[in-house]
């Protein structure tokens, strides 16, 4: 069976922009859209670099908020969700941020098809 993909847009007022590390870790971790949009402007400002870039959500995730990175392994979105399925998890596939709850993907395209690069699990408390 192949894993639920549900449609799901947070950005305001619904756009479709190139904003998907924004989508999936202000869905995943449950915070503001314009929240995680800070940190990550910040982040960017004192990497120098661009926000929406690896090296910002990488700091984000695993230095500020601690989660761990697991390897992909060559798997697809869908392997890693099924292993998965009672976990909230951010998953990077080439060039994209996707998020995936209880065995669902939620995202503004279907994904599941894509092969793994890194992921990680959010723990609940």
């Amino acid at each position: 069976m192949h894993t639920n993909y549900i449609y799901h847009n947070v950005s305001p007022n619904h756009q479709t922009r190139n904003d998907c590390v924004i989508r999936a870790i202000s869905l995943a971790l449950d915070l503001d859209y314009f929240d995680v949009e800070d940190l990550l402007i910040e982040i960017g400002d004192y990497y120098d670099c661009e926000e929406l870039c690896v090296c910002c959500y990488k700091y984000l995730l695993e230095d500020i908020i601690g989660l761990k990175s697991y390897s992909g392994e060559g798997r697809t979105v869908d392997e890693i969700v099924k292993e998965n399925p009672d976990c909230v998890l951010i998953i990077r596939i080439e060039g994209h941020l996707t998020c995936a709850i209880n065995g669902a993907v939620y995202d503004i395209w279907d994904c599941t098809d894509k092969i793994c690069d890194r992921y990680w699990v959010v723990e609940r408390y």
